[in-house]
């Protein structure tokens, strides 16, 4: 009877750690599509205002996992007076990490 007990316990724990790490590999996912998706907009956006961009931008922009930066880059970017003011803003970003 514990051995029948224990084996149940076993497999509910199993079950569960399944359904958790479930949930967590899919609000991952749905973060990293966030931090895709602002990224792709704000390179559109500068390449659309400034043309060309610097390696040093488009690779911030790839590597940078914070959609929330992101966005808040994106919402610097159009009111930006030029390419440099953004530069700058990352530059200072990046400082604070």
């Amino acid at each position: 009877m514990l051995e029948e007990r224990a084996a149940q316990w076993k497999d509910e724990y199993i079950r569960q750690g399944v359904v958790m790490g479930w949930a967590e590999g899919k609000a991952e996912g749905r973060a990293e599509g966030r931090a895709e998706g602002f990224g792709l907009a704000l390179q559109d956006l500068l390449e659309a205002r400034f043309g060309t961009l610097p390696q040093s931008v488009t690779s911030y922009i790839a590597s940078s996992s914070d959609a929330n930066a992101l966005r808040k880059l994106t919402l610097f970017a159009y009111r930006a007076e030029s390419l440099q003011a953004v530069v700058d803003r990352i530059n200072d970003d990046t400082k604070m990490m």
